[in-house]
């Protein structure tokens, strides 16, 4: 069943279609939202108003089922454009989780496959890709170090506590010239993954990202950091596979 989104100030409410939406601003029966269209306003029995969107990333994160950590936006932005991911990428994700990362890989490449070995994260996962329509995402309940029958993937997300047991088994799934991308909080982690990896995988990013949101209330005369930041959360390895006896660049 579909779902429909509407935005307040501040706020993202939502249900499935033919329910009415219960809020602290009050009530909106289905039959108000019966046939409007994105971009109508409807108000709750209190006359708060709300407009209905087409969601966003941002707006889906806001309703997403979390168990174990995710990957952060700012860390998945970075993840995004480094690998150069669109519409016709191939992605292969280990450690989904609560499926997170694998639901905003869906919404721009054209096929991911996750693995998950843990069945109680991975059937959070497949409620939270209904919220995102993820018709494309595939969750497979399995240790991908077992094997995948896939291959010719563009990118390899390992979100997982030492991705180096798992390169060597699941190098030959990812297209000569593709990405493979680690996600690790401890930089120990880092350094037992440089040092372990084949040599025909070569690093070309690691990175930190923090982000520091301000406050923007200019009638107020306020335009400064706010006091609290993300800051940090991962590294992000990024690294390249190459033909096995050479480096040479592409």
């Amino acid at each position: 069943m579909s779902r429909i989104f509407l935005i307040g100030e501040n706020t993202v409410i939502s249900t499935e279609e033919g329910r009415d939406i219960n809020t602290e601003f009050g009530m909106i029966p289905s039959k108000k939202l019966k046939g409007k269209r994105i971009g109508s306003v409807v108000k709750t029995h209190k006359g708060i108003p709300f407009v209905i969107i087409n969601p966003s990333v941002s707006d889906l994160f806001k309703k997403f089922i979390r168990s174990p950590q995710i990957i952060t936006l700012k860390d998945l932005g970075s993840i995004i454009s480094y690998t150069g991911m669109n519409s016709s990428s191939k992605v292969l994700d280990a450690g989904t989780g609560s499926g997170f990362a694998a639901c905003v890989f869906a919404s721009i490449a054209k096929k991911v496959v996750s693995y998950e070995i843990r069945e109680d994260f991975a059937k959070i996962a497949e409620k939270n890709k209904l919220l995102f329509n993820a018709r494309n995402l595939k969750i497979i309940n399995k240790d991908m170090g077992e094997g995948v029958k896939e291959k010719d993937f563009d990118i390899l997300l390992l979100d997982l506590p030492e991705p180096q047991k798992i390169i060597p088994k699941i190098e030959n799934n990812v297209k000569i010239g593709g990405y493979i991308v680690c996600y690790l909080p401890s930089a120990i982690q880092v350094e037992k993954l440089l040092r372990s990896i084949p040599d025909n995988i070569k690093v070309v990013k690691l990175l930190q990202n923090l982000e520091i949101p301000w406050k923007n209330d200019v009638k107020a005369d306020i335009l400064r950091p706010e006091s609290s930041a993300i800051l940090h959360t991962a590294f992000v390895i990024i690294m390249r596979r190459y033909p096995s006896a050479s480096k040479k660049s592409l």
